[in-house]
């Protein structure tokens, strides 16, 4: 069993009872109120996505008279409405503990906590990516800039001069992927970094996070487990200090202690969004610091079990009991995607057999499976995905190598409809020769229940088999 990288952040967030079960291996079932109907205690940990109240990760709840906390400054009482967010942005991560009564959430408290807050060391030259105190920040189209960086964007940061406040979620590797970037007025800056230790050595009173090197040598630790050799190595943890050496990238710890997202023991009903950080087995596995189980009767949107894998971005919602998050939903959030045989290779891109003027784009950032980017040929039967990127280009985030067969899929947002004909990626798919059709929920639909039902922009996933150069589609699925 590999969670010692989870201990800390599950002992703080949940206690030991906690702990316990989740080291077990039975899976507890789930009831009524974690599908939504009666009432019960209600949480989230998730991206803002709007107010008039307060959305999280999409999902209302209601914000009157609720205890708001911003990182690090004093709690206050707050009501939030379309005129008064109470300091809350759209992109910031939080946590939201209240109840829910029916289909509608009430929030208690929302806690706001940035994942690293410093000095701009370095900006990527085309903007998609900055080192902030060490740590690798990625910036994509879901990134949230604020307009106090000039023209919202990162390349206008001064590097070595301005600081920045991060919201975002940790990648299996350490990487940040930014929701939130706002620059910090000069002199309000308490550097700290939330991440994964590695490299601990108490005998030097050191640790790194990321390429950032902590010293602990005077710094509070009351609430970490007592230093030993390396024995903080994999725990989850927030860094604090007030003196960060650029040259160095060393950061003089004031205080150390365990991070995790602050949740009750036992919720009826909690959803978490962020990277799937570890696989203990098909099923088993964790979103963040967050350990998740699925059962038999947990609903799969936009992937599958077997695709819930290192570095996977989900989101899962279901019923926690003694620390364990047990799933009525699962949802993947890479909503470019597409399988079939590589049609040619030209640098970082390649193309796909039967779906022609589509680019998928390999990053340095791409993680592959059974392979890598040099050695895939042409031929090749591969499974990628990622994110949208322009008309017709998908910006892989996985590329996994299959066994070779005629299957081809295609995921994406609709561009435009016109009869029977949909657009995805610059390609036309014509319904009219597809026979199966699904709705969001799985059940069997009509053609013309589909197409009452499809808009442009949502999310639909054709599945066909290739003929010759051409591709026959044979179903159509609208995605969450």
């Amino acid at each position: 069993m590999k969670t010692s990288r989870h201990v800390v952040s599950l002992v703080g967030a949940v206690g030991l009872a906690g702990l316990l079960v989740a080291c077990g291996s039975e899976v507890p079932s789930l009831s009524a109120s974690a599908s939504g109907s009666g009432s019960g205690s209600a949480s989230a940990s998730g991206t803002v996505t709007g107010f008039g109240s307060v959305f999280i990760n999409g999902k209302k709840y209601e914000a009157n008279n609720v205890a708001v906390k911003l990182d690090d400054d004093s709690e206050r009482s707050c009501s939030i409405n379309p005129s008064d967010s109470c300091g809350l942005k759209k992109g910031m991560v939080v946590t939201v503990n209240g109840s829910f009564n029916e289909t509608q959430h009430s929030a208690a408290s929302v806690r706001q906590k940035d994942v690293v807050e410093g000095v701009v060391q370095s900006v990527a030259p085309d903007g998609l990516s900055l080192i902030v105190m060490g740590q690798t920040v990625l910036v994509d189209e879901t990134t949230i800039v604020d307009n106090n960086i000039a023209g919202q964007n990162v390349r206008n940061l001064v590097v070595g001069t301005d600081a920045v406040e991060v919201n975002g979620h940790i990648r299996p590797n350490g990487v940040i992927q930014a929701t939130f970037i706002e620059k910090k007025p000069v002199g309000t800056v308490t550097p700290e970094v939330h991440g994964y230790v590695s490299s601990h050595n108490d005998g030097a009173n050191t640790f790194t996070i990321g390429g950032l090197t902590v010293n602990y040598a005077t710094a509070l630790i009351n609430d970490m487990p007592a230093p030993s050799g390396n024995n903080w190595n994999g725990l989850f943890v927030e860094a604090k200090g007030t003196v960060f050496n650029a040259t160095t990238t060393t950061l003089s710890a004031t205080k150390i202690e365990p991070d995790g997202p602050g949740l009750g023991n036992n919720i009826d009903q909690f959803e978490v969004e962020g990277f799937v950080t570890e696989v203990l087995r098909p099923g088993d596995f964790f979103i963040g610091t967050t350990r998740v189980q699925t059962t038999s009767a947990t609903e799969f949107r936009g992937g599958t079990i077997d695709e819930v894998v290192l570095g996977a971005k989900l989101s899962a919602e279901g019923r926690v009991t003694s620390g364990t998050l047990t799933t009525k939903h699962v949802k993947f959030h890479a909503s470019a995607r597409l399988e079939g045989d590589i049609a040619s290779i030209s640098g970082n891109s390649c193309t796909v057999v039967g779906l022609p003027g589509i680019t998928v784009q390999v990053t340095s950032q791409t993680e592959f499976k059974d392979t890598s980017l040099g050695g895939l040929s042409t031929g090749d039967h591969v499974r990628v995905r990622g994110r949208v990127s322009g008309g017709d280009s998908i910006v892989a985030t996985r590329v996994e190598l299959q066994s070779g067969d005629n299957d081809v899929d295609l995921q994406g947002p609709v561009q435009s409809i016109s009869g029977n004909v949909i657009v995805i990626f610059g390609l036309p798919v014509d319904t009219g020769t597809i026979t199966q059709f699904e709705s969001v929920s799985g059940s069997s639909m009509s053609r013309a229940g589909f197409l009452a039902a499809v808009n442009v922009n949502s999310l639909v996933k054709v599945k066909g088999t290739l003929n010759g150069s051409t591709v026959k589609w044979d179903e159509a699925e609208l995605e969450d």
